[in-house]
């Protein structure tokens, strides 16, 4: 059988995203190639995949197909192209069709249904770093607390309103991944957050029965993850109207 290429090199939530369509192709026992650019390859890191699915580094490595990927890598196709020895999927760019419908176009592509695409993304999660974390930020003293997040890849936004609970903002730490954050996620009284990587590994940690709110983060408001979200959140076009009741 051909090997897939899948061109989806980044960013964190897209990656998140797509594991099904790759482990989809892989239960076929087709060979999956998906490079990943390299600031972001500590996601695949934190991620349990089949052995077929290779995720070699876009920008310094090696690999098979790597020429012929890069010829492809800013085509835009709404199907699988199929090369004579391969079959390419087009991700990356899906956002130059509609941005508002970018998330939904990668499925498109694939010819996959994406309403239970969090159901196919298995953390290797590492229990006793994310209390460390947990302790680090103070949160033993069973005080509940709000999670808030304000930045995302290429923006920040500052929310105007208190939280009524302690805030805890999320933000890099050294020696610790958004991952590793998931026992913050898991216990928080309440979650609000610009729309970034975080909304999804809150989908696929499934939170619920507390209050989860999101922010746009674009200019003028819009929500390109709104259609994937299978959670009971709220949307707010500008961060002056996020208000905590």
């Amino acid at each position: 059988m051909k090997p897939v290429l899948i061109f989806q090199p980044g960013m964190v939530g897209d990656l998140l995203f797509v594991q099904k369509i790759a482990k989809t192709y892989a239960a076929t026992g087709r060979r999956v190639i998906m490079p990943v650019l390299q600031k972001h390859s500590w996601v695949y890191d934190a991620l349990v995949m089949p052995a077929n699915i290779e995720t070699p580094i876009l920008d310094t490595e090696a690999f098979d197909f790597r020429d012929e990927l890069l010829f492809l890598s800013d085509k835009i196709a709404l199907s699988p192209i199929e090369g004579p020895n391969y079959t390419f999927l087009s991700l990356f760019f899906s956002w130059r069709y509609a941005p508002e419908q970018t998330m939904d176009l990668k499925y498109q592509v694939a010819g996959m249904d994406m309403a239970d695409w969090a159901d196919h993304v298995e953390l290797r999660r590492d229990l006793a770093k994310e209390e460390a974390l947990f302790k680090l930020l103070g949160l033993d003293d069973g005080e509940p607390y709000a999670l808030l997040n304000e930045h995302g890849s290429n923006s920040q936004i500052q929310f105007t309103h208190k939280a009524p609970e302690k805030e805890v903002r999320l933000r890099p730490i050294e020696g610790y991944s958004l991952f590793d954050w998931s026992t913050v996620i898991e216990r928080a009284a309440r979650i609000a957050t610009i729309d970034t990587s975080l909304v999804l590994l809150v989908e696929i940690l499934k939170i619920r029965d507390k209050p989860l709110s999101v922010v746009s983060r674009y200019e003028p408001p819009s929500f390109r993850i709104q259609n994937i979200l299978r959670l009971d959140w709220l949307f707010y076009f500008r961060a002056e109207h996020l208000t905590f009741s």
